[in-house]
């Protein structure tokens, strides 16, 4: 994985860009790069931990804007996904 990314770490991809979401720790709500806003909305419960959702753990609820504030596609997914599918995309790593 490239950038030390650990496989299963999650992601949001919007077209072939995908940021961590290890972006948001340390109190970051907003992330503003390449003509998309990535806003932290909370969390939500994962499809893919238990076999109840109910019982699962949570993780980040992403909201993703252009630059007229309209919403955009996106996918939360492990970073091993984006790297296999994508595999020139941009990681979008903090500075």
């Amino acid at each position: 994985m490239p950038h030390g990314i650990e496989p299963l770490a999650r992601a949001v991809r919007v077209g072939n860009r995908a940021w961590p979401l290890s972006r948001f720790s340390g109190g970051i709500r907003e992330i503003k790069e390449a003509g998309v806003t990535l806003t932290w909305e909370g969390e939500q419960s994962s499809a893919l931990d238990q076999t109840s959702i109910a019982v699962s753990r949570k993780i980040a609820a992403i909201r993703t804007r252009d630059e007229a504030g309209n919403d955009i596609a996106h996918d939360v997914m492990f970073a091993f996904a984006f790297h296999a599918f994508w595999p020139d995309g941009v990681w979008m790593i903090e500075n």
